[in-house]
């Protein structure tokens, strides 16, 4: 019988028919496959997801040019994230569009934050980033496709990329499947069937998963359980599809370390969705079809969280209006429970018209004119804890309530045209579209956006028959992306700021009293809050020479505007009363201000500065690179097929905002007088290039005689590079110093033995007024605290890996026509070289550490 291996691009397929054994394995696609299409897309079908053996959607990744190797862990949040060095970038994240059968699972309305900015962070939180994708189960997916260049005008609400997923549908044989792992346990089951002659198709499918990634802490534990069903008709003019998904999620940590009986945190996460769509064929002169669309999705997440606080000996108010209060003592020992629930919930419809004619001389054409409306918002309660009993970390917090949050619209309109032009043996095809965008909320007032949109592809050269060049194209895409802030950014809670201006504590006599002022600001709402805007260009070439076949990627991205939340800051006053020392007095809080005996005490009226998070439009993205994939056919000596892809990728990213730092200390018994306005904090670095080159060479085998297929990936890391940097807009460089705070000559990004210093662009005063910091300020002792500096000489030293190497192993086993197992290894031979990284003095080990897995698939 005939073996034969054949390739399309970056895909591998296997056909084989063994007579002797009467072992028959399909084709066979184990990596991603470039799209014959004119944008730049890789398709990922069932087969690939199940020999890869990953646990979420992220891990798909994996199988795209240049993504790093790294192992599954369902304990920790999981975004996708396209064309980014890290995994954990969360502009990129919050710019890549998710979409299940059509249906957009995104993270706009997650409002799972104590408050904004990080301040009392919640446990496993997925907030200000991308959807949580640990929610999407890969056995209930049919395909994936992954956008990496510019998307149709179809998918708005995006910048980095579009992940379409296609769950499993239609008549599918019973799947049942087991995957063990040392940390996780995984199971699925799914049917699909015909409902009588003419009834349709349908289809259920459910999922389960456990995973405890740390063996030393059983009880830190994940679990899901999903449920998907799908019901699908098709008529003689007509298609009709409804999707119903849901899943609970939740992660747990109890009595883990350091923590005590009675301690834990939990995060949990549901959500069903459902969607109806299909196309109605309608066959006119000037109307080919409509395509039709209507899904929603509700929620219901929570973090909770109780932690034994000692030794606090703190107080605290909780008034929600300016002025002075009388607080309240906390114990010095006591749990305090915290509760974050949210509600989003979000809809949509949309309705697109489309022509599609051939024309003269066999120019096909394709226009398509579509309208979408959606709404998002959050229901749920919000921030709620007992005031008597706060979190340490939100002393002066506040409860909120997400329903008093209004519902965001979005409304969007698009005209596209695809167009294919033959010449001869050349093609040329056209895709071409404009996106006008609306975005509507109470709180700001956006002018409609525009997106243009183009992608272009021309075949030079296509041969079927047997000859040296079979085929050779190339082809440019341009477009505009925009990202709509998500609640959180549109409505930030306001800024409560508590000062202590008198405390008496006398145990003795039962007598005590403490008074706080509160400060108020809704500051932390802003007006000018604008859109993410990606330009994003690529150029790509496509050839296959004797059946070796070459796709070549080069990019270029530039996102400006990008969110970011920035720490500013508000003068204020507040009096400072005189304290009591004597035992037996009976102070007491009245309207004109603390009083003891009918007497007024005497105060002191005190400058200080309110301290709050603001979004803002602070990150500008830089990024290039070149991705590749030559595909060297199949060998039929050795009966392998052999992959090699990779890239080459660039990322300048750097925050363009000032922010503010407050100095926490005291003059003369006075708070500091002064706020420090700076364009770096922390690091004294507002720019961070990364660099990274890899490539990852494959050899797929197999087998026919007893059906195996194996997958031997090598890694190469060639180049890790990541380096910080300041770019001032203000001529206000990092500067060297000498021990006295001298300024000193020299280059600081190179220097590796002095100081390294940054000094405010401005600095404000009590008033509120902004002044221009001097060098000569940097001497004078009344502004020395203002001065940052780097934590050591070697801040600004670049960090650089390679080259590194990791061996992968997958192994899929086909036994009998019922049973299939897999194997899957990431770094075989335990590869972890001990790396410096020269900006912080400290050693790292790169690769993941060992991982492997087993799983058992039953079809029947």
């Amino acid at each position: 019988m005939l073996s034969e291996t054949c390739f399309a691009q970056d895909q591998i397929q296997i056909l084989h028919h063994d007579s002797l054994r009467n072992v028959h394995l399909r084709e066979v696609v184990v990596t991603a496959v470039q799209s014959d299409s004119p944008d730049t897309r890789s398709v990922i079908g069932q087969d690939a997801i199940r020999h890869i053996q990953v646990t979420d959607l992220s891990g798909l990744t994996q199988l795209l040019p240049g993504v790093l190797t790294r192992n599954p862990d369902l304990n920790t949040p999981a975004a996708f994230t396209i064309r980014s060095i890290s995994h954990s970038d969360p502009t990129n994240a919050l710019g890549v569009a998710v979409l299940v059968d059509g249906l957009r699972m995104n993270n706009n309305s997650n409002l799972q934050q104590a408050a904004l900015g990080g301040i009392g962070e919640l446990y496993n939180s997925s907030v200000l980033t991308g959807f949580d994708v640990r929610a999407i189960s890969p056995s209930s997916i049919e395909s994936v496709e992954v956008i990496r260049g510019v998307p149709s005008v179809r998918y708005g609400d995006v910048t980095s990329g579009v992940v379409l997923v296609k769950s499993k549908a239609g008549i599918q044989p019973y799947m049942a499947g087991i995957r063990f792992t040392a940390t996780e346990k995984l199971f699925s089951i799914g049917k699909g069937i015909g409902i009588g002659t003419h009834g349709g198709t349908f289809y259920l499918g459910a999922d389960y998963a456990l995973s405890a990634q740390d063996a030393r802490q059983p009880e830190q534990t994940y679990q899901r359980i999903g449920i998907q069903a799908s019901y699908a008709k098709d008529f003689p003019s007509a298609t009709f599809r409804m999707n119903l998904r849901g899943f609970h999620m939740q992660d747990k940590n109890e009595k883990g370390a350091n923590m005590l009986d009675g301690e834990y945190q939990k995060a949990m996460s549901q959500e069903i969705s459902f969607l109806v769509n299909g196309q109605w064929s309608l066959m006119k002169s000037w109307l080919t079809s409509l395509e039709y669309e209507a899904g929603m999705t509700y929620g219901y997440q929570r973090n909770q969280s109780n932690v034994y606080n000692s030794s606090t000996q703190q107080v605290t108010t909780y008034e929600l209006q300016t002025g002075e209060h009388a607080g309240y003592f906390l114990s010095p020992n006591y749990f305090s429970y915290l509760s974050v629930e949210g509600k989003p919930f979000s809809a949509d419809a949309s309705l697109i018209a489309n022509l599609r004619r051939t024309i003269y001389n066999k120019v096909y054409n394709h226009f398509s004119l579509g309208v979408r409306v959606g709404t998002e918002g959050n229901r749920g309660e919000g921030v709620c804890f007992d005031p008597l009993s706060p979190p340490v970390e939100l002393i002066g917090g506040r409860t909120r309530s997400y329903r008093d949050i209004p519902f965001v619209w979005n409304y969007a309109a698009f005209a596209e045209n695809k167009a294919v032009l033959p010449i001869g043996r050349m093609r040329t095809e056209l895709q071409m579209g404009i996106r006008l965008n609306h975005l509507q909320t109470k709180s700001l007032h956006y002018a409609p956006t525009i997106e243009p949109r183009a992608n272009i592809r021309q075949v030079l050269w296509e041969h079927q028959e047997d000859g040296y060049l079979n085929s050779f194209s190339v082809r440019v895409g341009w477009g505009l992306m925009r990202k709509m802030p998500v609640l959180a950014y549109l409505y930030p809670d306001k800024s409560y700021t508590d000062k202590n201006c008198f405390t008496y504590n006398d145990v003795d006599n039962g007598q005590r009293l403490t008074v706080l002022h509160t400060y108020v600001t809704d500051k932390t709402f802003n007006s000018q809050l604008s859109m993410p805007v990606n330009n994003k260009f690529e150029f790509g070439v496509n050839l296959k020479i004797k059946g070796i076949t070459a796709d070549i990627v080069w990019f270029r991205e530039h996102l400006r505007n990008g969110f970011r939340v920035v720490q500013q800051a508000e003068p204020f006053t507040y009096r400072r009363y005189t304290p009591l020392i004597d035992k037996g007095a009976n102070p007491e809080l009245t309207d004109k201000g603390v009083m003891n005996d009918g007497e007024l005490l005497s105060s002191t009226p005190n400058s200080t500065f309110a301290l709050y998070m603001r979004p803002q439009n602070g990150i500008e993205q830089r990024k290039n690179g070149l991705e590749y994939i030559l595909d060297l056919g199949h060998w039929r000596l050795l009966n392998s097929s052999f992959l090699i892809s990779g890239s080459y990728i660039k990322v300048e990213e750097k925050n363009n905002i000032l922010s503010a730092s407050y100095p926490q200390i005291e003059l003369n018994g006075t708070p500091y007088p002064y706020v420090g306005i700076y364009e770096a904090t922390g690091l004294l670095a507002n720019l961070v290039t990364s660099q990274l080159s890899s490539t990852r060479f494959q050899c797929i085998t197999q087998i026919p005689r007893i059906g195996l297929i194996t997958t031997l990936t090598l890694q190469a890391v060639w180049l890790d590079k990541q380096r910080r940097g300041m770019e001032s807009r203000y001529d206000n460089p990092i500067y060297l110093a000498d021990e006295k705070g001298n300024r000193l000559d020299g280059n600081p990004m190179i220097d590796t033995e002095h100081r390294k210093r940054l000094n405010p662009v401005y600095y404000m005063d009590g008033e509120g007024n902004l002044h221009r910091f001097t060098q000569e300020m940097a001497t004078d002792k009344r502004f020395a605290d203002l001065v940052l500096e780097a934590g050591t000489s070697t801040a600004f030293q670049e960090d650089s890996f390679g080259p590194y190497f990791l061996l992968n192993l997958r192994v899929t086993k086909k036994i009998g026509k019922h049973v299939s197992v897999a194997f899957c290894a990431n770094n075989l031979t335990r590869s972890n070289p001990k790396k410096l990284a020269r900006s912080t003095q400290q050693y790292s080990l790169l690769n993941p550490e060992l991982y492997y897995g087993a799983e058992v698939n039953i079809q029947f």
